[in-house]
Protein backbone atom coordinates (compact mmCIF):
# COMPACT_ATOMS: atom_id res chain seq x y z
CA UNK A 1 0.00 0.00 0.00
CA UNK A 2 1.28 3.65 -0.56
CA UNK A 3 0.67 6.73 0.92
CA UNK A 4 -1.13 8.17 -2.19
CA UNK A 5 -4.92 9.47 -1.65
CA UNK A 6 -7.81 7.56 -2.89
CA UNK A 7 -8.51 9.81 -5.64
CA UNK A 8 -5.21 8.67 -7.06
CA UNK A 9 -6.27 5.30 -7.37
CA UNK A 10 -9.46 7.15 -9.13
CA UNK A 11 -7.41 8.21 -11.64
CA UNK A 12 -5.48 5.12 -12.35
CA UNK A 13 -8.67 3.69 -12.73
CA UNK A 14 -9.66 6.34 -15.21
CA UNK A 15 -6.56 5.42 -17.06
CA UNK A 16 -7.38 1.47 -16.94
CA UNK A 17 -10.85 2.47 -18.42
CA UNK A 18 -9.59 4.99 -20.94
CA UNK A 19 -7.43 2.08 -22.35
CA UNK A 20 -10.35 -0.47 -21.97
CA UNK A 21 -12.62 1.83 -24.04
CA UNK A 22 -9.84 3.20 -26.39
CA UNK A 23 -9.39 -0.63 -27.36
CA UNK A 24 -12.62 -1.47 -27.55
CA UNK A 25 -14.07 1.83 -29.51
CA UNK A 26 -10.54 2.86 -31.12
CA UNK A 27 -10.93 1.08 -34.23
CA UNK A 28 -10.24 4.13 -35.88
CA UNK A 29 -8.37 7.67 -34.82
CA UNK A 30 -9.96 9.25 -31.93
CA UNK A 31 -9.55 12.43 -33.25
CA UNK A 32 -12.63 11.26 -36.09
CA UNK A 33 -14.69 11.06 -33.41
CA UNK A 34 -15.02 14.98 -32.67
CA UNK A 35 -15.07 16.51 -36.41
CA UNK A 36 -16.32 19.65 -34.20
CA UNK A 37 -13.14 19.26 -32.43
CA UNK A 38 -13.05 20.49 -28.81
CA UNK A 39 -16.53 21.98 -29.18
CA UNK A 40 -17.39 18.04 -29.43
CA UNK A 41 -15.62 16.66 -25.96
CA UNK A 42 -17.12 19.91 -24.15
CA UNK A 43 -20.41 18.59 -25.76
CA UNK A 44 -19.65 15.09 -24.18
CA UNK A 45 -18.42 16.29 -20.91
CA UNK A 46 -22.02 18.69 -20.55
CA UNK A 47 -23.66 15.11 -20.95
CA UNK A 48 -21.62 13.64 -18.08
CA UNK A 49 -22.23 16.73 -15.65
CA UNK A 50 -25.93 16.60 -16.62
CA UNK A 51 -26.34 12.85 -16.24
CA UNK A 52 -24.33 13.57 -12.74
CA UNK A 53 -26.93 16.66 -11.52
CA UNK A 54 -29.88 14.13 -12.81
CA UNK A 55 -28.80 11.09 -10.75
CA UNK A 56 -28.17 13.95 -7.86
CA UNK A 57 -31.29 15.26 -8.12
CA UNK A 58 -33.19 11.72 -7.71
CA UNK A 59 -30.74 9.80 -5.36
CA UNK A 60 -30.86 5.84 -5.33
CA UNK A 61 -30.83 2.56 -7.27
CA UNK A 62 -30.36 2.84 -11.33
CA UNK A 63 -29.73 0.14 -13.44
CA UNK A 64 -27.16 1.53 -15.74
CA UNK A 65 -24.71 4.50 -14.69
CA UNK A 66 -23.60 5.26 -11.21
CA UNK A 67 -22.64 8.78 -10.33
CA UNK A 68 -19.19 7.60 -9.72
CA UNK A 69 -19.20 5.72 -13.56
CA UNK A 70 -20.03 9.38 -14.70
CA UNK A 71 -17.74 11.10 -12.62
CA UNK A 72 -14.94 9.03 -14.24
CA UNK A 73 -16.05 9.16 -17.70
CA UNK A 74 -16.51 12.97 -17.13
CA UNK A 75 -12.61 12.72 -16.31
CA UNK A 76 -11.46 10.95 -18.96
CA UNK A 77 -13.36 13.49 -21.17
CA UNK A 78 -11.92 15.97 -19.38
CA UNK A 79 -7.77 14.51 -20.01
CA UNK A 80 -9.22 14.36 -24.03
CA UNK A 81 -10.26 17.75 -23.66
CA UNK A 82 -6.74 18.71 -22.68
CA UNK A 83 -5.12 15.99 -25.49
CA UNK A 84 -6.77 17.36 -27.97
CA UNK A 85 -6.26 20.97 -27.20
CA UNK A 86 -2.33 20.74 -27.33
CA UNK A 87 -2.53 18.84 -30.33
CA UNK A 88 -1.51 15.20 -29.24
CA UNK A 89 -5.08 13.09 -29.98
CA UNK A 90 -4.64 10.25 -32.61
CA UNK A 91 -5.33 11.40 -36.11
CA UNK A 92 -5.98 14.88 -35.03
CA UNK A 93 -3.11 16.31 -37.58
CA UNK A 94 -4.31 14.05 -40.21
CA UNK A 95 -7.41 15.67 -40.19
CA UNK A 96 -6.68 19.58 -39.83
Amino acid sequence: MTDDRYAIEVLNECADLMRRKGAAYNRIPQAEYYPNGLQDIWVMMHQKMTRIRSLLAEPGENDFESLEDSARDLINYAAFFCEYAEGKMDGQNAKE
